[in-house]
């Protein structure tokens, strides 16, 4: 099961890029995968979440160019952030990857 949310979450921040509308429930399910990535990222830096996103996915989002999946999705998830208030998730990411040395700063 596992195997086939990794690839929906996936296919969602690609339908993204191409301008597709997301809903709540998929927000909610990007969310979710989010939380898993960073709580596995103390386990394993191994998994698929911090390779590098195609280029049209990047470009699609405004990222540049071989932007991890990890980074996708949480700057997907400050997209439709309403609260605002603090740190953005993609803040966060990246000072986990550069924490764990994924990133140079």
């Amino acid at each position: 099961m596992r195997v086939l949310f990794y690839m929906n979450y996936q296919l969602l921040i690609e339908s993204y890029s191409f301008g597709t509308t997301l809903s709540n429930q998929e927000i909610e399910l990007l969310e979710l995968e989010l939380e898993t990535q960073i709580m596995n990222m103390n386990i394993s830096t191994d998994f698929g979440c911090f390779k590098s996103a195609p280029t049209h996915i990047c470009k699609g989002l405004n990222l540049r160019k071989g932007t991890s999946w990890i980074m996708c999705l949480a700057e997907i998830l400050d997209i439709h952030d309403s609260t605002k208030i603090g740190k953005t998730k993609s803040v966060k990411v990246y000072d986990l990857l550069l924490k764990k040395g994924l990133v140079i700063g």
